[in-house]
Order: structure tokens, then sequence, then C-alpha cells
């Protein structure tokens, strides 16, 4: 059905004015609030899906302009809103809605392993700006972050009698811009799946969903990574800081690989809904299968765990 003129102004503006109050919903406090603040990319996910980038980029300024106003004018705030929540929306669905005609007359939709890796690079360019920006800093960026947790936990301290921590005993700091940039990566990515799963619902996609066994990662991230882990264990300072974090960054993409292995190995099994709600209530409760996840993903990369396990292999029995 054929939208008229106003329709994707309205979808916009009202996309971008509901995910301002998600984002700035934190402030009123609990868990409640909490999560509607992981789904303020949500609704911009949902127009840019539906409607195309441009509605996408116009929902993301009304959401920062609804922000402003929102914070009594905070620019750091409405800042924050753009480049954490609206320049990601707009880049995912920028790259997703590409495509080109096949010779059949079919469409070749862009990669989401290509759309994944440009949300990691949106991380490592966050990481490596945010070190830049704090070289006059004592300790640079990890002191920065030691000297912030200090200061958040100073008061629950002084108000037990207890002198204040050392900044130095926040050894999380070496990690926590890395753990930060993870969280984020992996908030956009699942508010991208659940906006394409409620349009796919309802009819309104643009493209067809982007399976994760089709998900493939360029040939140069392997060594990237090893390099990146070899300095984080090898090299001290403000190097070996940003390698960790670096690391821990470049581990997100070999995870969703991962994932796509246990995908095409629970697809070949009668049991695949019970083994995949198995696998998911371990990584949720227990957290450590993403470490499983992340060697899969790179054994993926080498030697294909998913052609193997895939039911349509050679030597296995098609279902």
């Amino acid at each position: 059905m054929a939208l008229g003129p106003a329709v994707p102004l309205v979808v916009a503006v009202g996309g971008g004015l509901a995910s301002a109050f998600f984002y700035l919903s934190v402030t009123f406090g609990g868990m409640g609030a909490l999560i509607l603040g992981y789904l303020a990319p949500l609704p911009l996910f949902l127009t840019g899906l539906w409607l195309g980038a441009p509605v996408v980029a116009l929902a993301g300024l009304a959401g920062a302009a609804a922000v402003l106003l929102g914070t009594s004018g905070s620019m750091l705030v409405a800042l924050s809103y753009l480049v954490t929540g609206a320049a990601p929306a707009i880049l995912v669905v920028r790259q997703s809605l590409l495509a080109r005609s096949r010779e059949d007359g079919s469409l070749e939709w862009y990669p989401p392993g290509r759309v994944l890796m440009g949300l990691t690079g949106m991380g490592v360019a966050a990481l490596l700006a945010a070190v830049i920006l704090t070289l006059d800093q004592p300790g640079g960026l990890e002191g920065l972050m030691r000297q912030t947790l200090a200061r958040v936990v100073e008061p629950a301290f002084r108000s037990q009698g207890q002198p204040a921590p050392d900044p130095e005993a926040f050894w999380v700091a070496a990690v926590l811009p890395g753990l930060v940039a993870v969280s984020w990566l992996v908030m956009t990515i699942v508010n991208a799946v659940l906006a394409q799963g409620a349009l796919m619902r309802f009819g309104r996609n643009r493209r067809p969903a982007m399976r994760l066994a089709e998900l493939e990662l360029p040939s140069w991230l392997a060594p990237l990574f090893a390099v990146s882990v070899a300095a984080a264990s090898a090299v001290p300072g403000t190097v070996g800081f940003l390698a960790v974090n670096l690391a821990l960054i470049l581990a997100i993409p070999f995870a969703f690989a991962g994932l796509s292995v246990v995908h095409v190995f629970a697809s070949s099994k009668s049991a695949r809904t019970l083994i995949l709600v198995g696998f998911y209530m371990m990584l949720f409760l227990f957290g450590w299968p993403i470490l499983l996840l992340v060697g899969l993903g790179m054994i993926e990369q080498w030697i294909g765990l998913r052609r193997r396990f895939s039911p349509a292999a050679p030597g296995q029995e098609d279902e």
C-alpha cells in the first residue's frame, strides 16, 4: 500500500520522540527505566528499516532535539544520544538496505558480516578517539577511568566511616572502555534484530531477514585480533591498555560467528529448539559461554565448521 507524503515525516518525528523518551527514562530510576534506556534505538530502527535511511536520519535529529529540550539544553547529553543511538542506527539501516540486481533479476543484499564490521569499526573509532582526547590526563584514559570510579564509590565508603579507596585498586578500569563498547554494540544489534523481526511480522520489512548462517568475516580480522591479544598480554602502558580494549571489541564479530555455528549445528538436529534454548540460558545465566563462542568463531573462519555441521553438507543426509 502506498504511503502519503506526510507519513514518513510523521513516523520519523514520532520515532525520534519515542527514542528520546526511552533514552531519558534512565533518569527515572528503577529496572524498568533501565530496560527502556536499552531500547532507545528500537524506534529508530523501526522507522529506518521500514522507510529507509533518510527517514531514520530525520528521526535521529528529532530525537536529539527532544533530548536537548528534555535536559534543559544539555548539548553533551544530546551529543551522546546522537553518537550512541542515532549514528549507529543510521549506519546499520543505510548499509542493510543496500542491494544490487543479479543477472537473474533477483536482489543481492548487503552482507550481514559487513554490516557487523561497520558497527565494530564504529566501536574501534570511539575507543581511539577517547584515548586521543585523554592523552593530556594523568594516566590517560585508564587513569581517568580509575579516578571516575573512585569518585563514584567514595560517598558509599565515607558513609560507612571508611577511607576513600585508592584509584589504583580499580583494576576493572583497565577493561572498562572495551566493556562499555561491547555492551553498546550488543545493544545496537539486539535492537536492530528486534526491529527487523517486528517489521517482518507485519509485512513492513524492506529486506529479508539476515541469517546468522550467512555471516562471513574478513580474513584480516583474525590476525588483527591475535595481535591485539598478544599486545595486551606483553606490552605495558597505554599501548597495552589500548590493545586489551581493542581485543574486547574485536571479539564481538567472532562471538556472532560462533553463534552462527551453534545455530547451524542445532538446525541439523531434531531437537533444534531445545538445543538453542538450553544454550541461550547458559549464555545469559553464566556468561562464560561467550568465550566458547569467540573460539568457535575463530575456528569457523579457519576451517569452516558450518559447512561440516550443515544438513546439506556432503556426507550428511538431508532432513
